[in-house]
């Protein structure tokens, strides 16, 4: 259930992300101390985050999806809010950054639950 965005520069896309989020362009993002998203909307907030890695060798930014760890289980409704909305983002504030973003049904690499 990981976000794979294919990009030639993936360590500028991430910065720009950040930037964006950090300056309230990408509203409803959350970025926290250790540099993971969640969404930020009262319901969704902290309810699960996102955590980047850069994959050099393969040119890509991925998003794996982590759950809150008093969680059991990630819900369908809950991924699908978190991964929909964050390729919004993307698609909203950065489509000249990257070339392709894919959304895994099943889980991969980075997603941690």
């Amino acid at each position: 259930m990981a976000i794979i965005i294919q990009t030639d520069n993936p360590d500028l896309l991430l910065d720009k992300i950040y930037e964006a989020i950090d300056t309230r362009k990408a509203d409803k993002w959350v970025r926290t101390d250790d540099g993971r998203l969640t969404y930020g909307t009262l319901l969704w907030k902290n309810e699960a985050f996102f955590k980047p890695q850069i994959w050099v060798d393969e040119n890509q930014l991925r998003f794996g999806l982590i759950k809150r760890k008093d969680r059991k289980h990630i819900t369908t409704q809950l991924y699908t809010i978190f991964h929909s909305k964050l390729i919004e983002m993307l698609l909203s504030h950065f489509d000249g950054y990257f070339k392709e973003v894919t959304a895994t049904a099943k889980r991969a690499e980075p997603d941690v639950f």
